[in-house]
């Protein structure tokens, strides 16, 4: 075991104290402080001996940079929640000749899907090559022009080139953005400031739907043409900012500019006036120890992400989360939210988009809630057990929907208990997965893998994503409430995968989590609990593992 910087020959009596213990679990441990983590002794000791000001000027740097990647998310977050209300549109219906839902309907869903899967393959290659923040330049450049073709559409050809434009950018500029932030934030606010990010997918939702229960009146096709051009703020806030904002020091690293990275560093994770600390110099050392063993390949290159036992146990559990993201049932609130609500007993439109914009809202606090405990809570148990809870919603969903949502229904009561079980799905789901979505993906990939592997989280995930468009979309036309069980049986399915598959990355340095995945189980291996005891000395906190879980 590596020997944690912070034990120093001055504070060998303290360390010697606590090898003792071994021997007699009460000696020598008197002021220790005992815990029972996942975590590196190596890294719990940089962390106790760093100590970062979340209100410094340096801190409000970093969370601009942040926001700014947030911004990436916020656009995204626009479309589903869009679509979903202008779907239900009289206006927009008549003007394109649209359903509802059904497979033409299905269709104009999918070829977003469809940009997003093309621009994917181009994702990668632009991180890689040109740095993070290039790529997100990149797709939101690309993100206005899908946007003002949309808005400015004259018939269904001009508008489905439009979604497709506008999907190539999304999956360049929500591929660099995450990563920017996993690999910017210090190691032990790594799970906030990541979950944070896919979080603010809502804070795009929320006035989309908002602006279209006013706009929902107008007698034009302004109606659904002026939330469409909302689409271009954010995009346009990221283009004018993401200059002032920092690149990467794992890619400033990777492409030979050391000195810039450890500026970064310091200046993003340290406090006011503090020109170093134990995890700036934990983190450098790990940096250029990876990238040294895993030499960076050509762009377009994307055999490691499957050449090696290590990559594709990593490879597995980004697809996990694109998959079993996808598919708990979330498309059915998301895209067809209103379609829901039919099947609820809520006819009227206008009060169907009223629900839209309230279940937003309540997501948005389920997502940022989540973020928040992202740090405290292991991702293996809040994956496993969170399915479990999932398929109990979705199941009650489709129950009372059976009873309560069908044409003529006159019980209210019944009416309003399936809504309030929509909205407990919908902050369920936002709490347990939104947090997770973009951050898992980048923490299991290594710094080698990471921009490529995003794309093609972008790649599977609307793969998955096709069940949430046109599947669905069929699916509701055809069966109705009875549709809700497909996702209510795959939310099983999706715990037991989670519990056997899922690698816990809560705790770990990025760098860290090659060792893990370099086990013959790494989701096991990272479920093994350490006994660390933790005592203050007159050079720093003292770290030792006195006890460690091999089960």
């Amino acid at each position: 075991m590596t020997r944690p910087e912070s034990i120093r020959e001055d504070s060998y009596d303290e360390e010697k104290d606590l090898r003792d213990s071994l021997a007699s679990p009460t000696s020598g441990l008197e002021g220790a402080k005992i815990e029972e983590t996942i975590y590196n002794p190596e890294f719990k000791a940089a962390i106790e001996n760093t100590h970062l000001d979340p209100l410094s000027k340096r801190a409000i740097a970093l969370y601009f940079a942040c926001i700014v990647c947030f911004m990436n998310a916020v656009s995204n977050g626009f479309d589903g929640s869009l679509m979903g209300g202008i779907n239900a549109m009289t206006q927009y219906q008549q003007f394109f000749g649209y359903k509802e839902t059904g497979a033409s309907t299905g269709i104009v869903f999918l070829i977003y899907v469809v940009g997003q899967c093309a621009g994917a393959f181009f994702a990668g290659p632009a991180s890689e090559r040109f740095g993070r923040r290039w790529g997100m330049a990149i797709g939101c450049s690309i993100i206005l022009v899908g946007a003002a073709i949309i808005t400015a559409s004259q018939n269904r050809s001009m508008f489905m080139g439009g979604r497709f434009i506008l999907g190539f950018g999304i999956a360049i500029s929500t591929t660099a953005a995450p990563t920017l932030v996993t690999e910017l934030a210090p190691a032990h606010w790594r799970g906030r400031l990541g979950a944070a990010y896919n979080s603010c997918f809502f804070v795009g939702a929320i006035p989309a739907t908002g602006v279209m229960v006013g706009t929902q009146t107008m007698n034009s096709t302004w109606s659904w043409r002026l939330p469409l051009l909302l689409q271009v703020v954010p995009p346009t806030i990221v283009l004018c900012s993401v200059w002032f904002i920092p690149e990467s020091p794992r890619w400033l690293i990777s492409r030979g500019r050391e000195e810039e990275a450890r500026t970064t560093m310091i200046k993003y994770h340290s406090s006011d006036g503090i020109t170093t600390n134990p995890l700036i110099e934990l983190q450098l050392r790990e940096f250029k120890e990876m990238i040294e063993v895993r030499k960076m390949e050509a762009v377009w290159d994307y055999s490691s992400l499957f050449n090696t036992a290590n990559a594709r146990w990593r490879m597995l559990a980004l697809i996990l989360m694109c998959i079993n993201g996808q598919l708990a049932g979330n498309g059915l609130i998301t895209y067809f939210l209103p379609t829901v609500l039919g099947n609820a007993g809520v006819a009227d439109k206008h009060t169907q988009l009223l629900y839209n914009f309230a279940n937003n809202i309540l997501s948005c606090a389920g997502a940022f809630t989540g973020a928040a405990f992202t740090d405290r809570i292991n991702r293996r148990s809040r994956l496993y057990l969170g399915c479990i809870l999932l398929a109990i919603l979705l199941a009650i969903v489709a129950a009372l929907s059976s009873k309560f949502g069908q044409a003529g229904n006159t019980n209210i009561n019944g009416a309003h208990a399936t809504i309030t079980m929509i909205f407990l799905f919908g902050i369920s789901y936002s709490f347990i997965y939104t947090p997770l979505q973009s951050l898992y993906c980048a923490e299991v990939m290594d710094q080698k893998m990471r921009a490529k592997g995003m794309a093609v989280h972008v790649i599977f995930a609307n793969l998955a994503g096709f069940i949430n468009t046109f599947a669905n979309s069929v699916g509701l036309e055809r069966w109705g409430y009875k549709y809700y069980f497909v996702f209510v049986v795959w939310n099983i399915c999706a715990s037991i995968l989670w519990f056997l598959f899922c690698v816990e990355t809560r705790g770990r340095t990025l760098e860290e989590l090659d060792e893990v995945f370099n086990e013959p189980w790494p989701a096991m291996a990272s479920a093994r609990k350490r006994k660390l005891a933790v005592k203050e000395s007159s050079t720093g906190a003292v770290v030792q593992v006195i006890d460690e879980d091999r089960a």
